[in-house]
């Protein structure tokens, strides 16, 4: 791979109003099961043609000695090439730039079975960012993708009880090495870019507008590497490349590590965060992607929001464009979203690729603010509290929510909290009618008598109803809630049950009341459409949101109460997460 070769053929507050354009409250259980990851089959060869790619210079700038602990000495030192792609719009200032890291893929590194090796010729994976690195530097990026093969190498005192332990510490050490080179070239020093791509580069980035892209296992390094950078705010630090990162992708995010070590590894910084995970992920197939929001809604001091977005025919290799197989194939369940050859919402390679540029597009133009370079199409994110949650996100069906900063929120009712006193303060929290069934399902727990919905968390509270005349009350104390600016539920429907419409009604003490329907149509009631649907199909609970200028006709100032009625179907069976009040400013 040569040197400098060119081939050709919001989040802030002031985001939440954009047209640029996801409520969480459940605490998660420690349990030693092991993340449900699938090892990734053998490579079958890149399929990049990054003559494609007119915007985007490979680059080799020879290796580094990587320092190892926890091994044998002779695996003490792993000697790492430092490879990659780098991008950069037209201009002469400097521009915010953005960093892609892939995920850990089959190959002579990670082989699966049989033994790895290292160095190896391995498809450079780095390269199947290629079509997501241009997009975004059309839009105003600068753009750089380190080869992080070596950080998942399967070699190197990479036994399977410490491989993720130093999958860790390599991609680390990578990450920083090529954002330090990064810098010297930023400074007009060749640090092995070479001269002519260092030209191009010197005084290009703007460090303090630093956007970050991880998928898979990339998507865990991209989390780490952001969560140690945020208290790097001294200006040597971010001058040398070390600095913070100020927005962050994650896509199909994974750790591989046992759950009963989430608390210390699902963490995110506090800056505008996206979790991207496909319906039909294939690989991830326990969800713990989504623990990152799940963390993250517990910390009371976070500022910034976390977009959770799901796309429902996505599946997880074709993030990545070296990456050949659909890995639906590996597990070809949920037949009726995933199956390629009978799905309707099944995205095509090219489809999910398009969808990732433009969501990415969209949320670092909101997060970072780059020069204006228009985006083709306006797409909608999501992510102002007075408006529902989207049915589609740049033209593909999704399911989503937001983490809203503890600020911008007050809690109606948790289950996870309910359920830590289930059944003593039931009473206090809600008034329900005998025939309504409520069963409290804790995260990692059985729910009642029954399976657990899938995913295992978070807490749930499954409601069941089989007359069209039931209601679940929550009366106010004090129910002043000006100021508010809109309701959310979080819920998702049993897709075994038909039509789980219902509405909300409020009253307030004169004895007013406003309803809004929900109907079935509703994302978060999203149903998969198969005449024999599995009992595992994903049930995770997402957004309904409701501005509050559609209850009309009461005093806000004076509420008595808050109701969910299920008088439109005849039955239906619904898991309820929490309801909340939001605000689109905190307080």
């Amino acid at each position: 791979m040569g040197r400098g070769h060119r081939f050709r053929s919001p989040w802030p507050s002031r985001v939440l109003g954009l047209t640029l354009g996801l409520g969480l409250g459940s605490s998660l259980a420690a349990t030693p099961t092991s993340a449900q990851v699938i090892p990734p089959p053998p490579a079958q060869g890149s399929i990049v043609d990054l003559r494609r790619y007119d915007t985007l210079q490979t680059y080799d700038q020879g290796t580094l000695p990587l320092a190892q602990t926890g091994v044998e000495p002779e695996w003490a030192t792993m000697s790492v090439p430092l490879t990659g792609l780098v991008g950069l719009p037209a201009g002469h200032g400097p521009v915010p730039w953005v960093v892609l890291l892939h995920g850990r893929h089959g190959g002579c590194h990670f082989a699966v079975p049989g033994s790895s090796q290292w160095p190896c010729e391995d498809p450079p994976y780095d390269q199947g960012l290629a079509y997501l690195a241009q997009g975004l530097v059309e839009a105003g990026f600068g753009v750089i993708v380190p080869n992080l093969n070596a950080a998942f190498s399967a070699t190197y005192g990479a036994t399977p009880d410490r491989r993720n332990t130093l999958a860790d510490q390599r991609s680390q050490a990578i990450i920083d090495a090529h954002l330090s080179r990064l810098a010297t070239a930023h400074r007009g020093e060749d640090p092995g870019f070479g001269a002519d791509l260092t030209r191009q580069i010197a005084g290009r980035v703007d460090w303090n507008r630093l956007g970050m892209v991880g998928h898979s296992m990339g998507g865990g390094a991209a989390a780490l590497n952001a969560l140690t950078r945020q208290d790097r705010n001294r200006s040597i630090q971010i001058v040398d490349g070390l600095g913070p990162v100020s927005a962050l992708i994650l896509v199909a995010p994974t750790r591989s590590q046992p759950l009963a070590q989430w608390e210390e590894i699902y963490q995110l910084p506090d800056i505008p965060t996206a979790i991207l995970l496909g319906g039909c992920d294939r690989d991830v197939t326990d969800f713990s992607s989504l623990y990152y929001a799940e963390t993250a809604a517990q910390d009371p001091q976070r500022t910034t929001p976390v977009a959770v977005v799901m796309p429902l025919g996505a599946n997880h290799n074709f993030f990545n464009a070296a990456v050949r197989e659909d890995d639906y194939y590996r597990r070809p369940d949920h037949a009726a979203l995933c199956n390629p050859q009978q799905s309707r919402q099944r995205l095509s390679r090219v489809a999910q690729e398009t969808w990732l540029v433009r969501y990415s597009q969209a949320f670092f133009t909101a997060t970072l603010s780059p020069t204006e370079t228009p985006v083709a199409e306006p797409v909608n994110l999501g992510i102002a509290a007075q408006q529902p949650a989207p049915a589609q996100i740049a033209q593909v069906p999704v399911i989503s929510h937001v983490v809203w900063p503890m600020a911008q929120r007050d809690r109606i009712f948790s289950a996870q909290g309910l359920l830590a006193t289930w059944p003593g303060a039931s009473q206090t929290i809600y008034e329900a009618s005998p025939p309504l069934r409520l069963t409290p399902c804790p995260a990692f727990a059985p729910c009642g008598n029954l399976p657990r919905p899938h995913p295992p968390f978070p807490g749930v509270l499954r409601l069941r109803w089989d007359s069209p005349t039931e209601l679940l009350r929550f009366p106010f104390v004090q129910g002043d809630f000006r100021g508010m600016d809109a309701l959310q539920l979080r819920l998702a429907a049993d897709p075994n049950d038909p039509n789980p419409s219902f509405a909300v009604v409020v009253r307030d003490r004169a004895g007013h009341a406003a309803r809004v329907d929900i109907p079935p149509t509703t994302p978060a009631l999203y149903r998969f459409a198969a005449p024999h649907r599995s009992a595992t199909l994903p049930i995770y609970p997402t957004a309904i949101r409701i501005p509050l200028t559609q209850f009309q006709g009461v005093d806000f100032a004076n509420l008595a109460s808050l109701d969910l009625v299920f008088d439109i179907a005849p039955q239906g069976t619904l898991y309820l997460t929490s309801l909340e009040w939001l605000r689109e400013s905190p307080r």
